[in-house]
């Protein structure tokens, strides 16, 4: 049996690349018991994370890689699998280097290491870059979720190096089919009439949600029926109070506040993923992101969608022709607009979703890939 060492953030921690990894992880189960691969998975994680095998990781601990490695050499793996994103291993202002300490450690046990990259920009500050060119150079394989990442690195560090693979962030493939919009919408209470706009994301002051709060009375006065719902996922931030409270700030201070639903919860997945089914139109107006597991999430029940044209959200838009990409984000009310007034464009819009997720983004799609890409190292 070949076996995998994953090192990420992990369930319960609210964090997109813990519901990544055990989205991925299942993923790559279900594929290797459908093509009879032998192979187990344990996962290495923070120390909030209970549901890894190994809850070790903690920021504050200067040991912690060495921690790592010692679980890593008891359980000898065949390959070591790191989620990479740059807040999840910053100890002590150390710009990541115990990550590529971590690397080297792993690679001297004779255990090849691959990286996805989380935090990959299309231009990248000094920090940033050295990090990318130094990790690159000692892992067997980095993953990038974008190609124009990946083309980007000529600027960022000269060169493309021949070991760096694009896999685009995973959806589920088997969600659509078990929800029915009609009941979804009944029972979020959603009148028939209404065109639901909806916005998702765990709570951040990047998602942008007062930006479409101070737009939609511009939307109401052409759209009477139209309803913007809300949907913030907690997390154990203090950054996650304030930015709730300037929400509902904002909403209480909005003439068309009537008109907006607000809703704090932890959804699990299949209401969340219901909830987005009830949506006319999924809207990310985020003010930074490198790439987006709403909008993954939105793919796979054909909601179409509406974006800030920037790095992998505007991508995966133009990718997978299921939405429109804002250029000016004081411009999303425009939007908006336009795609609630044309009922056809929506629908090809959600047509053109579900197909990217048949043939391009795919969990098992990835997983394919992603066993591909093992098998060349282990």
């Amino acid at each position: 049996m070949k076996k995998v060492i994953w090192i990420s953030s992990f369930l319960p921690r609210s964090c997109g690349i813990a519901y990544y990894s055990n989205h991925y992880i299942t993923a790559l189960k279900n594929y290797a018991k459908k093509e009879n691969i032998d192979v187990s998975f344990k996962i290495i994680a923070h120390t909030d994370a209970k549901q890894a095998d190994y809850p070790i990781i903690s920021q504050g601990d200067k040991d912690w890689h060495h921690k790592v490695l010692s679980v890593i050499k008891k359980e000898r793996p065949d390959l070591a699998h790191i989620q990479h994103e740059y807040g999840l291993y910053e100890t002590h202002n150390d710009k990541n280097r115990r990550v590529i300490e971590l690397i080297n450690m792993i690679k001297e046990e004779g255990i090849p290491v691959i990286m996805t990259y989380h935090s990959i920009y299309k231009k990248l500050e000094k920090a940033f870059a050295e990090f990318v060119d130094k990790s690159l150079k000692e892992l067997n394989a980095g993953i990038f979720h974008e190609q124009y990442q990946k083309d980007a690195l000529k600027d960022n560090i000269g060169k493309i190096p021949k070991n760096v693979y694009v896999l685009p962030h995973g959806s589920r493939e088997d969600i659509n089919p078990k929800i029915d919009r009609e009941e979804a919408r009944e029972v979020f209470g959603y009148k028939e009439k209404d065109l639901i706009v909806g916005v998702a994301g765990i709570a951040s002051e990047n998602k942008g949600f007062r930006t479409l709060i101070r737009q939609w009375p511009k939307v109401v006065k052409k759209i009477p029926n139209a309803f913007l719902s809300l949907e913030i996922k907690p997390h154990a931030a203090e950054e996650t109070k304030r930015y709730i409270e300037k929400v509902l700030d904002a909403i209480m201070k909005s003439p068309a506040g009537k008109r907006i639903e607000f809703t704090v919860k932890d959804y699990d997945e299949m209401e969340f993923y219901r909830k987005l089914k009830s949506f006319d139109i999924l809207v990310l107006p985020y003010k930074s992101e490198s790439q987006s597991g709403v909008l993954a999430h939105g793919f796979s029940v054909g909601a179409p969608a509406i974006v800030t044209d920037i790095e992998g959200l505007g991508a995966e838009i133009r990718n997978s022709q299921a939405g429109i990409a804002v250029k000016r984000r004081e411009d999303f009310y425009k939007a908006i607009i336009h795609l609630l007034k044309n009922p056809r464009l929506r629908h090809k819009f959600s047509e053109n979703a579900l197909n990217y997720v048949k043939t391009v983004n795919g969990w098992n799609i990835i997983a394919k890939k992603t066993f591909q890409i093992y098998d060349r190292f282990w």
